[in-house]
């Protein structure tokens, strides 16, 4: 039996519109989002385009066996994740990942390519997607666990890495009017940031955060390495913690055209589902769009 005692009551956000159907679940996507701070999913009706629901467990295991028994009990417990979907994507938090432009990438050599970058982990199974946008393969690992006890719930699951859809969303064509900007998504201990000049992706990576500060010490530094002037380059910004993080606060002061980075894509949200909300589960709300 599992360790822990994860049900539906536990789910920090639990909200569904009105009209969640699930004898139409036939028609629905299931976007789920998994990393050592919690596993959350949206459900998505793409009849009338619209995110119908969203739910969030916290996780308190820090990996391992541990937390692959906490995630395999929320998905016993919880009364949607079984149903029959549409279609179903797994989207992977992890700050380990490596990109390779198109004309260089070879599947044979995917593994290679990862472990050179970040080692080898006997536990984890190398995957790959391609970013149309931006003419590249993000090549990434999940837990093999992971992986198998979500396609024994969900057979047809396709698997994707956080940076897939931030960095599809930054490349996003309806963003060229703003021919160079820079993207940011903070987590509660590491950030992304990634830098777009017109259609080409110029610099992505993630960085450890052990402060605020660190934020505005990253920036200054992608600033210097690309002569990114801050005053007239968009920052595009979304973040997993409450309110205005205080990273971005800090940067703030020295960034003149920040906006808040809002999923992309012509579709609706129901009314639960505020703009915080839709900022901290940017790349969940996304992933849709990376399957397509």
């Amino acid at each position: 039996m599992p360790e822990t005692g994860n049900n539906i009551a536990d789910a920090v956000i639990d909200l569904i519109d009105e009209t969640f159907d699930v004898s139409q679940s036939g028609s629905y996507h299931l976007s789920i989002e998994t990393g050592l701070g919690g596993l959350s999913f949206c459900v998505f009706n793409t009849v009338i385009n619209k995110y119908i629901v969203l739910r969030n467990y916290p996780l308190s295991a820090t990996g391992g066996d541990a937390f692959i028994s906490e995630c395999r009990n929320i998905f016993e417990n919880d009364n949607l994740l079984g149903l029959s979907y549409k279609s179903c994507s797994h989207l992977w938090i992890s700050p380990r990942c490596t990109l390779v432009p198109e004309h260089l990438f070879d599947p044979a050599n995917a593994a290679a390519y990862l472990n050179f970058n970040h080692g080898w982990k006997a536990d984890e199974q190398v995957q790959h997607n391609y970013l149309r946008q931006a003419k590249l393969y993000n090549v990434f690992s999940c837990p093999k666990a992971l992986i198998a006890f979500l396609q024994r719930y969900q057979p047809a699951m396709m698997f994707f890495h956080h940076a897939t859809p931030f960095i599809s969303s930054v490349a996003d064509e309806s963003l060229l009017s703003a021919k160079q900007r820079i993207a940011v998504y903070c987590y509660s201990d590491y950030m992304d940031i990634a830098v777009m000049k017109g259609k080409t992706l110029l610099f992505y990576n993630t960085f450890y955060i052990s402060a605020p500060e660190d934020t505005i010490y990253y920036l200054a530094g992608v600033q210097n390495l690309f002569g990114v002037d801050l005053v007239s380059t968009k920052l595009f910004y979304a973040g997993s913690l409450k309110d205005i993080p205080p990273q971005v606060e800090i940067a703030g002061k020295y960034v003149d055209r920040m906006i808040e980075c809002e999923p992309s894509g012509v579709v609706t949200y129901s009314h639960y589902m505020t703009e915080q909300l839709r900022r901290r589960f940017v790349h969940l709300f996304n992933l849709y769009g990376c399957v397509l």
